[in-house]
């Protein structure tokens, strides 16, 4: 949790510099279903909801970079226990930005490449671990109201872990802002 606040703090701080500097950011938030899709994955754990955070910094029109946190809040392990996976991700990505129209709204769809920490642990603590892993994905968002967006994404994360790979898919509904 405390990650998260400090992640979060983080965010904030982007926004107040930007609103001084005058550039372009967005942020956001959203609500993901982690499908486990790999083999070893998908045979091991059911699917789980998750909250992504986001801060992007506006490049070009066309080009974007940020950092983004995602929490998976626990996968629950298909054999009959009490143990859940869960699955935290710090990282870095780049967007691929294409203004468009959705009829008399405005909006982007996008192309999105990620690299990340995944740090998976079990529920109660026995085991813990981080790998690196990268993602990629496209999405499209539209404008509800000045400066407000509300969008659709869907990531493919692929994580290799030894001789196991913890791939998942994970499509998202999100509600970012731009300043």
């Amino acid at each position: 949790m405390k990650k998260i606040l400090i992640a979060l703090a983080f965010v904030v701080a982007c926004g107040i510099s930007a609103k001084a500097a005058d550039t372009k950011y967005h942020v956001g938030l959203g609500l993901m279903d982690s499908l486990p899709m790999s083999s070893d994955f998908k045979d091991l754990c059911k699917s789980s909801l998750g909250l992504n955070l986001s801060g992007d910094y506006m490049i070009t029109d066309q080009f974007a970079a940020g950092v983004e946190i995602g929490d998976v809040f626990g996968y629950e392990i298909k054999a009959n226990t009490s143990y859940k996976v869960k699955d935290m991700a710090y990282g870095v990505r780049g967007k691929y930005i294409k203004p468009m129209d959705f009829g008399s709204k405005k909006g982007n769809i996008y192309g999105i490449l990620g690299i990340a920490s995944y740090n998976w642990s079990t529920d109660p603590k026995t085991t813990t671990d981080s790998e690196i892993g990268f993602s990629l994905g496209v999405g499209a968002e539209m404008e509800i109201a000045p400066q407000w967006l509300i969008g659709l994404e869907v990531r493919y994360h692929m994580v290799k872990d030894g001789s196991t790979t913890d791939d998942s898919l994970a499509p998202m509904i999100s509600a970012g802002y731009t300043f």
